[in-house]
């Protein structure tokens, strides 16, 4: 995991958010107000949520396109567990959160590729990037704690 991400507050723009991304090579920045994990923005979020409908989508805040239900693990979750939860979910990127809500580190896909098989990190792919367009389940999930 990476410890310790790069985080903004729910009204930060989406121009800062995307620089967030690039300054740091990341596809995901988790959004927290007063040292709780609230939502997450990711490059899709961004490009599909606020790029495609267009407007001013640079200047909307991250609280408008964020997904708000962020699925999580704990810091001490086997792997497996994450690797689960990516393929049950359809998504890329895991939070690892404390009992008290207050987010610890987070876990992409590549974290997990570098622990796996190229034929088993090849399935995981698969498995995490098949997405039907009207089930959008990084918004419906429901936030799952330790």
């Amino acid at each position: 995991m990476t410890r310790n991400p790069t985080t903004c507050a729910p009204a930060t723009s989406l121009r800062l958010v995307a620089q967030l991304m690039n300054d740091h090579d990341c596809a995901a920045i988790p959004i927290v107000d007063s040292g709780r994990l609230v939502g997450l923005v990711t490059d899709r979020d961004i490009a599909c949520r606020a790029v495609a409908r267009g407007g001013e989508a640079p200047t909307l805040p991250a609280s408008s396109i964020m997904s708000p239900c962020v699925i999580a693990v704990g810091p001490d979750e086997p792997l497996e567990k994450a690797i689960n939860l990516m393929e049950e979910n359809v998504i890329h990127h895991l939070a690892v959160i404390g009992r008290d809500g207050s987010l610890i580190g987070m876990i992409a896909q590549s974290d997990v590729g570098r622990r796996l098989t190229n034929r088993e990190f090849g399935e995981l792919v698969r498995k995490t990037s098949i997405r039907d367009r009207h089930d959008d389940r990084e918004i419906q999930a429901v936030m799952r704690r330790p």
